[in-house]
């Protein structure tokens, strides 16, 4: 018999890019879903999160027993009313949000507060803190069985939105990990990556096809935090635990090709697989699985991974 996991995470784009999609109801049907569908993992992670819905949010949640919250979205209200360029080019009309359960075996869920000013890179000429939407970024830590967990929990914009915003998010949270973060780690959001994935486990980055400075940076900014981290000990947990090719479970996140993907079995959902959970290998992953009947209520479906710490 599989022992029950010590730690089940979450990750989840909610649809919350456009207002409306914060709406109460949907919000209900979402909190309803970590309820019953989910079985309230102990730790959620979620992207797209909307600021004039964040009292809503933290309420429903510590409904169901999310005692401990964090959030970005004071940073995307205060940016929002910002007349400093480049702000009135961003709508910060969202941001990230991580929630702890009461009946979790971790504890102590802190946010952390990166800084230019410190780490073990003074010297370094590039302090990687250095985008203008920072509510994309939600870093943090918990304690499990008498150690500390770091958690990463980003959303990048749209490379097709926002350029090379998407690349400053996706190059600050890599360097960040790879230079400061020695406490195992999970990573985890909507990194709006890869363009495609083969079935031998070739990666292939946005601007693959393209030449020049730009294209070089965002290739690479890609396959760093999909393929990079590998280096600080951390993989794919889903690519760990299914592999490539062919699969009989759903492999994508975002079905960006399947109108009503509620209607079809998991595995003919097409689409992009944007949402990622990456994690240090000495957390034990025991399963990983993204859950199909999310889809009814967010255009993504929600990753979840059990670790046995």
């Amino acid at each position: 018999m599989v022992p029950d996991p010590e730690l089940r995470v979450l990750s989840w784009n909610v649809q919350g890019a456009v207002p409306p999609n914060g709406s109460i109801e949907r919000i209900e049907n979402q909190i309803k879903f970590l309820g019953e569908e989910a079985n309230l993992p102990d730790l959620v992670m979620l992207n797209e999160v909307t600021t004039v819905q964040r009292g809503r949010w933290r309420e429903s949640l510590a409904e169901i027993g999310y005692t401990e919250i964090i959030d970005t979205l004071e940073w995307a209200a205060e940016l929002r009313e910002s007349t400093v360029p480049p702000h009135q080019d961003y709508n910060h009309v969202n941001g990230n949000l991580i929630a702890l359960h009461e009946l979790s075996n971790a504890s102590e869920l802190t946010r952390l507060s990166p800084s230019i000013r410190y780490g073990p890179w003074e010297n370094a000429d590039l302090k990687d803190w250095d985008t203008n939407v920072p509510e994309k970024i939600l870093n943090a830590k918990v304690t499990l069985g008498g150690r500390e967990i770091e958690l990463w929990n980003i959303r990048a914009v749209p490379g097709s939105m926002h350029g090379e915003e998407k690349l400053n998010i996706l190059e600050n949270t890599y360097n960040r990990i790879m230079k400061g973060t020695e406490s195992p780690c999970i990573l985890a959001g909507d990194f709006n990556s890869p363009k495609a994935e083969l079935a031998d486990g070739t990666t292939i980055p946005w601007r693959h096809d393209q030449e020049g400075e730009l294209a070089q940076r965002w290739k690479e900014a890609e396959l760093n935090i999909l393929l990079g981290l590998e280096e600080k000990g951390m993989a794919d947990v889903f690519r760990v635990q299914h592999g490539y090719g062919e699969l009989d479970i759903l492999d994508v996140s975002h079905a960006t090709r399947t109108d009503d993907p509620e209607s079809v079995a998991p595995a003919e959902v097409k689409g992009k697989r944007f949402d990622h959970m990456i994690a240090s290998e000495e957390l034990n992953l025991q399963d990983c699985y993204y859950d199909h009947a999310g889809f009814h209520c967010s255009d993504h479906a929600p990753l979840i991974a059990d670790f046995n710490a």
